[in-house]
């Protein structure tokens, strides 16, 4: 019976028993050389394991970085000590009952006193490192209707908030490399390339923004100087690398999204866009992007946004934010060296404040704009609790639903554990809101015990045929001999290649000068035949004029012909009647002669009549 080869039948095909890291085997290393030359039973603990290969993973592997701010009480309104500091924990316990006290630990607590600087520089700075391969950061301000998390966002003119700084900080760093105009975009998640029509197009688009701003002022310069006393930003010195900043701003009103930057937001015609995803990545259809060339315009465009924004009154808080807005600044990096390109989106959200409606009073559309805030926090809560369950237990894991809201589903990457997530957590510290605060408090809680778990960016190597033979070969005693030829035949091949570029480096100079000269010919070519059908066009043309002239003076006098016969006749006829009159004139002349003559007749006869009347009396 024939023995069957195993290359044929796929069942019988050896299959490798290990792994190897094709990277080791092809370093310099004196290790590794020796590595490769052991025994196949060393070789078996070397290669990577399945899951394994990054040790460093686990210590980047961080919780949920979550903080909380008190807001300053009213002087007139002492409360009572419903809530105690200590460290990094939060002790509540309702003093009008006997309830047991409850611990809440944080990343950082920051009582009133401390300052958005200090804020910023202790939560939101780290996440802000311009490294290249980072997808960004999430930042989310959470707590109760009227705790301060606008004011922590976006602060004012004398105590800028996060966005302003983060704004700076972007700026700052890479003061040498962001570049005046639009040369990339991130479109759909990809990046691409744009052409001047679409540059000029762009920042028509920012000049336009700044036009229609209803409060313009020159409080930016002051803000921008503040932010630079109070923190020291690096700038980056990379003379290959050029940095293109986008901004983009939406809201989240009614389980709708709509763009704050779009041209039509400013006069209340909003239509509600839609969220897709490309390879797990959200992303907002025909969303407005616009090019921010200095911290002045992103300031500019987050204040154009703002004015689109919703607001309303409650019994809580006056100037409530009625729906969640997210401000998202992409920076896109290209590196002239290695031709890279990366890019980070940072996300600011400011989540509405949930609300209780005993306390609030809303009624009519405040209480449907309450309800659906309530319910897309109520999801989010849901997301981060199926996220804690999942990495708690080994069963199957739950699926985390993040397409039931808006919010989380643009805020998925965060919630997934690919990009940062940071929560500022702000709390109204009275003893009329405890109960609402003590849900704030669970809340985070639960996001403070998440684990960013970072996957590793390079590939793995995969279990394939070709494994099995690279194992087999590197385990024969002759294997480091081969290397080192190889290595020897890689060096002249290396050689060789170099030599070879220069002969085609100068071939293609030569080709380029040919085709120089080539293009100087095809233009005079070219001159030349133009001038020529130039000149046969003219012959032509005046040809053609001479033609229509003279069939222009023929069609003339044939015009002219008949009404010349006519004109003949008339003149005749005017003589005919001129002889008429003539004659009719001497007639009329020789009848006035004869009754002249009857005139004086007739007066002889009368005066003979009166002389006989006269005799015969």
């Amino acid at each position: 019976m024939l023995e069957i080869e195993n290359s044929v039948d796929r069942r019988m095909r050896p299959r490798p028993n290990t792994r190897v890291n094709l990277e080791s085997l092809m370093s310099n290393d004196s290790q590794s050389s020796s590595s490769r030359s052991s025994s196949p039973s060393h070789r078996s603990s070397s290669p990577i394991p399945p899951e394994s290969g990054h040790q460093e993973l686990a210590k980047d592997n961080e919780t949920v970085k979550v903080c909380l701010r008190l807001r300053p009480h009213l002087r007139n309104n002492p409360y009572k000590a419903a809530f105690r500091i200590h460290e990094n924990s939060l002790l509540a316990r309702n003093v009008d009952d006997n309830s047991t006290e409850r611990q809440y630990t944080f990343s950082e607590i920051f009582d009133d006193t401390v300052s958005q600087a200090e804020v910023y520089d202790r939560c939101i700075k780290p996440a802000m490192r311009n490294i290249s391969g980072e997808r960004g950061a999430t930042f989310l301000t959470y707590g109760t209707s009227g705790s301060g998390k606008t004011y922590t966002l976006l602060g004012n003119h004398a105590n800028p908030g996060i966005v302003p700084r983060a704004i700076e900080q972007v700026f700052m760093e890479n003061a040498n490399c962001i570049s005046p105009h639009p040369g990339l975009k991130v479109d759909k998640t990809s990046v691409s390339f744009l052409d001047d029509d679409s540059v000029c197009r762009e920042l028509k688009k920012v000049e336009s923004m700044k036009k229609m701003l209803q409060y313009h002022d020159a409080g930016h310069s002051r803000m921008k100087s503040i932010i630079r006393k109070e923190h020291d930003f690096q700038t980056s010195k990379d003379p290959d690398l050029r940095v293109f900043i986008w901004v983009s701003f939406v809201e989240i009103y009614n389980e709708n999204v709509f763009d704050l930057l779009g041209q039509d937001s400013i006069f209340g015609k909003r239509k509600p866009m839609k969220i897709l995803s490309n390879e797990g990545n959200a992303y907002i259809k025909d969303l407005s992007c616009v090019f921010a060339g200095s911290s002045e315009d992103a300031y500019n465009i987050l204040q154009f946004g703002l004015q689109s924004a919703t607001y309303g009154s409650t019994d809580v808080n006056s100037n409530s934010s009625r729906s969640h807005s997210i401000f998202f600044m992409t920076v896109v990096s290209y590196s002239l060296a290695t031709q890279l390109i990366n890019y980070s989106v940072y996300k600011f959200c400011d989540l509405a404040g949930s609300e209780r409606l005993k306390k609030t009073g809303n009624f009519g559309d405040r209480l449907k704009e309450a309800q659906k805030i309530n319910t897309s926090l109520m999801v989010l809560g849901r997301c981060l609790e199926t996220v804690h369950k999942n990495q708690k237990s080994k069963k199957l894991a739950e699926i985390v639903p993040v397409r039931d809201s808006k919010l989380t589903m643009l805020i998925q990457s965060a919630l997934l554990g690919k990009e940062k997530l940071s929560m500022i957590v702000n709390l109204y510290p009275t003893e009329e809101y405890y109960d609402e605060n003590l849900n704030v408090l669970n809340f985070s809680s639960i996001a403070k015990q998440i684990v960013l778990q970072r996957k590793p960016t390079q590939r793995r190597d995969r279990t394939t045929r070709y494994s099995f033979f690279l194992a087999q070969a590197t385990s024969s005693p002759s294997a480091k001999i081969d290397w080192n030829q190889l290595m020897v035949e890689n060096e002249s091949l290396k050689q060789e290649l170099a030599y070879e570029s220069n002969v085609y480096r100068e071939q293609l100079a030569d080709k380029a000068l040919e085709i120089q000269q080539l293009k100087r010919e095809i233009f005079d070519q070219e001159l030349q035949l133009r001038n020529e059908l130039t000149d046969d066009f003219e012959s032509y043309c005046a040809q053609r004029e001479a033609t229509f002239q003279t069939r222009l003076k023929q069609a003339r006098e044939a015009a002219v012909l008949p009404y010349k016969l006519q004109i003949t006749n008339l003149n005749a006829k005017i003589e005919h009647l001129k002889n008429v009159i003539t004659d009719m004139e001497y007639e009329e002349d020789e009848y006035e002669k004869k009754l002249k003559a009857y005139q004086e007749e007739l007066q002889k006869y009368r005066e003979k009549e009166k002389r006989t009347r006269r005799l015969s009396l």
